[in-house]
């Protein structure tokens, strides 16, 4: 009996702390509802809500910005939910909450980025929490492997939640990364044109390298595909869409990656990697987020490769007519080159190299190399200057960077700052106008982005910046 009661002692000490998020909800307004994050709530409702077989997409954000769930379910003749959203979550724990509302008849489609860390058991604790502002009920279908995880990142996301009531700035991000950009159904519905990439994408290559594939990653797949199947349900594997102009990889080294990832699964891999990697043109802000065309596109795909693995009778004649559609090219004078003197003059500065998108700044001149601060110019010889290289700034001595409210960068690349007397990046461009990755801050210890206070609350939920706040401050 004691064993008993030390072991209720132990679970309720445990549980404890993850009650806290709930408290905070009741007692301080949610801060992060309207945010990218919010929509999980309404992704988790509509997988609950809906009892007949359905139709279970899993993955990360190239699911949202690559499928019209409305159009696939006239193609297939299924309800479909989008269970796509990642934003640093991780891959496991779209596949734990989903867990417990797998039923009998439903087709469940993994799908996640092909990523080291999205191929991986990753989990972002703070992520979660957020995402769980106002809506603790989740806490239910979390899984308690991850309670260690949210349990660590509570003092963080109780602080800066805190921080955020205190001041009255609740964070709505700006640009399509927030809770209003999504449909009933959990796809991003906001017209998405062209591929606003400076340089397509050419400077984030895809790694379809067989040694992502973790032993540890398939083994919860299939665990996962097994407990499915326990329930009635079947799980099959996909691919996201992937830019061409990203994709690297030799034919070798891509039947190495596939060979890999059908010998490890125990269920069907029901698309061919060739056929996710798409014209450049479709895609959008990302090599794995699709423009409107793009939509389409992968939709149809992944369309016809169900009807072909389900062997749906009633559905196979409309391969014959389904669409193809064809990408729409982005027009030569997108970026806008209009320049102003002293643009002339901030780039006297730089040293540059052309890409398909416009300048990379690639080094400094010699008076460069002598400034205390530098400002990145809009444009130079006619030009946008649309990213800043690796170890750019080398051999100089500026301790500020200022990147204006109307600048046309739009990508810091892999160790932009390495190496360097940086101190302050002074940004007062909104987070959803620039690219960046915790590469871009490797080799520059105490350099940090200042934004305004304005700013500061887009940045800490931004898609991209929120899991980069480490390096951005207020000021």
């Amino acid at each position: 009996m004691k064993k008993v009661i030390l072991s209720i002692l132990c679970a309720a000490a445990l549980a404890l702390p993850l009650t806290v998020p709930a408290i905070a909800s009741a007692v301080i307004e949610p801060q992060y509802d309207e945010t990218f994050l919010g929509e999980l709530r309404y992704k988790h409702e509509r997988l609950c809500e809906i009892s007949e077989p359905k139709i279970v997409l899993i993955g990360g954000s190239s699911l949202p910005f690559g499928i019209d769930s409305e159009r696939l379910e006239e193609y297939v003749g299924m309800p479909v939910v989008d269970y796509g959203l990642y934003a640093d979550i991780g891959t496991k724990a779209m596949l734990d909450l989903s867990r417990n509302h797998i039923n009998k008849g439903d087709i469940v489609i993994i799908c996640p980025e092909v990523d080291r860390q999205t191929y991986s058991l990753y989990y972002s604790g703070i992520n979660m929490l957020e995402a769980l502002d106002g809506c603790p009920s989740l806490l239910f279908d979390v899984g308690a492997s991850n309670f260690g995880e949210l349990i660590a990142a509570l003092p963080e996301f109780a602080s800066s939640k805190l921080d955020f009531a205190k001041s009255g700035s609740k964070p709505v991000p700006s640009g399509i990364y927030s809770l209003s950009s999504f449909d009933e159904y959990g796809d991003i519905k906001v017209e998405r044109q062209y591929n606003i990439m400076p340089d397509y994408g050419e400077s984030s290559p895809i790694e379809l390298s067989a040694d992502i594939i973790s032993d540890e990653f398939v083994d919860y797949l299939n665990d996962y595909a097994g407990f499915a199947r326990l329930k009635g349900a079947q799980v099959w594997f996909s691919f996201p869409p992937m830019n061409e102009a990203a994709v690297t990889a030799s034919d070798e080294e891509k039947a190495a990656f596939c060979q890999k990832l059908g010998e490890a699964l125990d269920f069907p891999v029901i698309s061919g990697l060739e056929d996710y990697i798409l014209d450049r043109e479709f895609f959008y802000d990302t090599n794995f987020h699709l423009n409107s065309r793009g939509v389409l596109q992968r939709t149809a795909l992944l369309a016809g490769d169900i009807i072909r693995e389900a062997g749906m009778t009633d559905r196979a004649a409309s391969l014959e007519w389904m669409e193809r559609f064809t990408p729409q090219k982005r027009p030569d004078d997108f970026f806008d080159v209009s320049s102003a003197e002293d643009d002339e003059l901030n780039a006297l500065d730089f040293v540059f190299e052309e890409t398909s998108g416009g300048l990379k700044i690639t080094g400094l001149s010699e008076i460069g190399k002598t400034r205390e601060s530098l400002t990145v110019p809009r444009t130079a010889d006619g030009k946008a200057v649309v990213s800043i290289g690796s170890g750019a700034f080398s051999g100089g001595s500026a301790t500020v960077l200022k990147i204006p409210a109307d600048s046309s960068l739009r990508i810091l690349e892999d160790r932009a700052f390495e190496g360097i007397s940086l101190r302050r990046i002074e940004s007062a461009l909104a987070p959803d106008l620039l690219a960046a990755s915790d590469e871009t801050f490797a080799g520059a210890d105490g350099c940090y982005v200042y934004v305004s206070d304005e700013l500061y609350g887009s940045y800490a939920t931004d898609y991209f910046w929120s899991g980069l706040m480490k390096y951005v401050k207020r000021g």
